[in-house]
């Protein structure tokens, strides 16, 4: 795991979009447990937990407080991350391109582009 010290930009954006999560009323109709393993040269540096099933939701590091079984496990280096927060990554191509990996269910990450919408303006 990547050294404590070092800081993941995913970690920042985490936080802004779990500070946005009451302002996304779209969130209410996304019922899910997603599990982001975001890398670093590779190698995991964090995992981070967005738990959707009740609104609104929340961001937390760590795998499932509850043990629960996620909706969908996303694979992403850290700064595929931030580039797909920021739009300078389509998700699509991001996935086509191995940049973003994923297992589950693929489509429900189609629906959280509205929040990672939001993320975004809020960090502009």
């Amino acid at each position: 795991m990547v050294g404590e010290d070092e800081e993941l930009v995913s970690a920042t954006i985490f936080e802004v979009m779990n500070a946005e999560f009451p302002n996304q009323t779209q969130l209410k109709k996304i019922k899910a447990l997603l599990v982001y393993n975001i890398t670093k040269d590779a190698k995991l540096a964090a995992t981070f937990t967005m738990d959707l099933r009740q609104f609104p939701g929340k961001i937390y590091k760590g795998l499932p407080e509850d043990k629960a079984r996620p909706n969908a496990t996303i694979n992403i280096e850290d700064e595929h991350f931030a580039a797909l927060t920021l739009g300078e990554l389509d998700p699509v191509s991001g996935f086509m391109q191995g940049k973003i990996k994923a297992k589950g269910d693929i489509l429900l990450l189609q629906k959280l582009s509205g929040i990672l919408k939001g993320a975004r303006q809020a960090l502009l």
